[in-house]
C-alpha cells in the first residue's frame, strides 16, 4: 500500500465551527449531516452558530453583491466565532473557504479595516487586532484530517477494490496555492483521508486540475462551454476506471452530478462511475446510514448500485417475487455490528 502524501497537521478536537453552505444545505445536506456525523465518531468538538450568516460567494461571483458588502459579512461572521468560543471556521464550501480568507487578506489593509468596521459598528461589533489573531479558516477536510489516525479503527464497511479519483476544488487549491495542504495541482487530501477504508487511490491523471467547468455564471450564460468542460473531465475520469469521483466542493457536485447522465447521453459516451462528497463516502465506509446520515435520496446519480457493492444497501435478486425476502448484499468488509448510531 503506497503512504500518503498528505502533510501531517496538529490534532484539532475543539472549538470548531462547521460553517453551514447554503448550496449545501440547498443541494445536498447529507453532506453537512455527514459531517456532523463524522465529527461525533472522531470526538470533535464543534458547534452550528445561528447567528452565522451566508458568504455572500455566489452573488460575489455573479456581481450582485459588491466586495466591501463581502468583506463586512466575512467580518462579522468572524467576530461571531470568536465571541462564541470556536474561533476554527470550518468549511463544507470551498467558496466559502476561500472568501472567507480572502476578506481576511483584505482587512489587513487599515483603510478597508476602518470602513468595515464604520458598518459593524451598527450592530455593535468590531473586527479588530484580536479578532483576527483569533479566527482561524479550515476546510472541513482539513479538520477530519487532523484526526485520520483514528479512522482505521472505526471502518465498519471495506471498501476495498473500490477506485477513487479527486476533483481538487478550485477556490481550495488556487486561490491561496501556499495554503493548501499538500499539492494544489496533485490533491491527494481526499483519497490519503479514504485509505484506511481500503479504497484503491487514483493519484494524478491527466485534467486532474481542470476546473469542474460550473465557473458559477458560465453554466446559465455559456452552457456549451460549460458542458465542454464537464465532458472533457468525465472522459478523462472514465479512461481512468475510477468507480467514484469524491468532491469537496458542493458546486463542483452539482455540476458533475446534476449533468453526468445528461452529457453521457447527449454525447452518447458512457462514463460508469457516480459521485459523492468525501465526507458522505468516508461515513459509509465507517457505518452511516445512507439515507439518514448521507441524504442519497438528493443526488441525481443512481447511487444504488454502490452502496449495495459496499454492504451499505441489501441487494435485491432480479425477478424477486414481490414479498420475498431479498438477497443478502455481499460485504466487502467487516459487518457494520457494532458501529455508532447515525
Amino acid at each position: 500500500m503506497a503512504p500518503t502524501t498528505t502533510p501531517h497537521i496538529a490534532p484539532i478536537a475543539g472549538g470548531v465551527e462547521l460553517f453551514r453552505s447554503c448550496l449545501v444545505s440547498t443541494q445536498y445536506p447529507g453532506v453537512e449531516a455527514a459531517t456532523r456525523w463524522l465529527f461525533d465518531q472522531l470526538d470533535v468538538e464543534y458547534v452550528v452558530n445561528p447567528d452565522q450568516t451566508c458568504c455572500t460567494g455566489l452573488g460575489y461571483y455573479t456581481d450582485v453583491v459588491s466586495f466591501p458588502t463581502t468583506v463586512a459579512v466575512a467580518a462579522r461572521n468572524a467576530c461571531v466565532a470568536v465571541e462564541a468560543g470556536h474561533p476554527v471556521q470550518a468549511y463544507l464550501c470551498s467558496t466559502c473557504y476561500a472568501v472567507n480568507k480572502k476578506a481576511r487578506e483584505a482587512l489587513e489593509d487599515p483603510e478597508q479595516r476602518r470602513r468595515t468596521n464604520q458598518v459593524l459598528g451598527r450592530v455593535s461589533r468590531r473586527y479588530d487586532d484580536a479578532v483576527a489573531r483569533t479566527v482561524e479558516h479550515r476546510h472541513v477536510l482539513e479538520i477530519l484530517w487532523s484526526r485520520h489516525p483514528s479512522i482505521r479503527g472505526l471502518v465498519r464497511r471495506r471498501l476495498t477494490g473500490l477506485k477513487v479519483a479527486t476533483h481538487p476544488a478550485c477556490h481550495y487549491c488556487k486561490v491561496f496555492p501556499d495554503e493548501v495542504l499538500g499539492d494544489g495541482e496533485d490533491l491527494m487530501l481526499p483519497e490519503d483521508l479514504l485509505e484506511p477504508t481500503g479504497v484503491t487511490r487514483t493519484g494524478y491523471h491527466p485534467e486532474k486540475a481542470t476546473h469542474c467547468g460550473a465557473g458559477f455564471r458560465q453554466r446559465f450564460v455559456n452552457p456549451a462551454m460549460s458542458m465542454a468542460v464537464t465532458r472533457e473531465k468525465l472522459r478523462r475520469l472514465a479512461e481512468q476506471g475510477v468507480d467514484v469521483c469524491v468532491h469537496m466542493c458542493p458546486n463542483c457536485h452539482i455540476q458533475f452530478d446534476r449533468f453526468h447522465d445528461v452529457i453521457s447521453q447527449t454525447a452518447a459516451e458512457d462514463y460508469p462511475f457516480v459521485h459523492l462528497h468525501v465526507q458522505q463516502l468516508l461515513a459509509l465506509a465507517l457505518g452511516a446510514d445512507p439515507d439518514t446520515v448521507c441524504g442519497v435520496e438528493a443526488h441525481s446519480q443512481d447511487l444504488e448500485p454502490l452502496l449495495e457493492r459496499i454492504g451499505a444497501r441489501e441487494r435485491r435478486s432480479v425477478g424477486t417475487a414481490a414479498g420475498a425476502a431479498p438477497t443478502a448484499a455481499r460485504d466487502i468488509g467487516p459487518t457494520a455490528d457494532g458501529a455508532r448510531p447515525g
